[in-house]
């Protein structure tokens, strides 16, 4: 819708203001997700393409009830079934809260969990193959000016170590109506890669989330490891941002939730 898009617009233009930088993005298969992702990262400079499409954040089904009129189906006696088996009740053939719950968890702990690592495994190995590229253009004697191999070699492991703890930040927009150690040889290393390193701060990776209220509000409830049920009394706005944030420390934390600042003068 007219009004979708201009919320979308909002929340690209809140994003951008604040050096919102990513490193994946991924969005549920609807079209009122995708078209969100899609305005959204073209602000950011994020490709287009590289949006990953992925059905565990798509809307809860709701079976064979999908579009028929609420009248028909939330019969009082429908109603008092639902309410004596939440969060285990489905429309036929459709999904229960528990249900969205686990594909939410289980996206966010076997998928965005590791995407840092990935993101971080794949900057080492560029950054080694810079290393061995300047190594072989080195004299012989650039070895042995330098210090000793063994200490390099600590200094790379705890800079690697260090990369890995850093955080995660996920932003969640609803789209509305509309640990084992890299080893390496010390050979394999260069002095300059090494020097540089050593001197890099934890690493923070942000991930855009684009999915549907109800998926966000069972993945909130998932992540303060309550009952499925919590999630019905959590707010979850068209076009709003959910922030959430993973250290190995701390684990998953929750930093912004249901944020529409940006829509207020819409």
């Amino acid at each position: 819708t007219a009004r979708g898009e201009r919320q979308a617009r909002a929340l690209a233009v809140f994003l951008r203001s604040r050096g919102a930088r990513l490193a994946a993005a991924y969005a549920s298969p609807l079209d009122r997700a995708r078209a969100t992702a899609a305005l959204v990262c073209r602000e950011l400079d994020f490709p287009e393409e590289q949006i990953q499409v992925s059905d565990a954040l798509t809307e809860m089904s709701q079976g064979q009830w999908e579009g028929c009129p609420k009248s028909e189906v939330y019969t009082p006696e429908m109603v008092n079934l639902m309410d004596s088996t939440q969060p285990d009740f489905s429309a036929p053939a459709g999904e229960s809260l528990r249900q969205v719950q686990f594909r939410m968890m289980e996206f966010l702990n076997q998928t965005v969990v590791r995407l840092p690592e990935k993101v971080a495994m794949g900057d080492s190995l560029s950054q080694q193959n810079e290393a061995k590229g300047l190594s072989r253009q080195s004299s012989t004697n650039s070895v042995q000016d330098g210090p000793p191999w063994d200490l390099l070699y600590r200094l790379n492991r705890h800079s690697l170590q260090r990369k890995k703890s850093g955080k995660s930040r996920l932003q969640f927009v609803t789209s509305g109506d509309n640990e084992t150690e890299d080893d390496f040889s010390p050979k394999e290393i260069n002095q300059r890669h090494i020097l540089h390193e050593a001197n890099l701060a934890p690493s923070v990776t942000s991930i855009a989330i684009f999915s549907h209220a109800t998926p966000i509000r069972c993945l909130v409830a998932g992540v303060l490891d309550c009952n499925p049920m919590i999630s019905q009394r959590i707010c979850i706005e068209d076009s709003s941002i959910t922030v959430l944030e993973h250290s190995l420390k701390t684990g998953w934390q929750i930093k912004r939730l249901n944020d529409t600042a940006h829509l207020r003068l819409l």
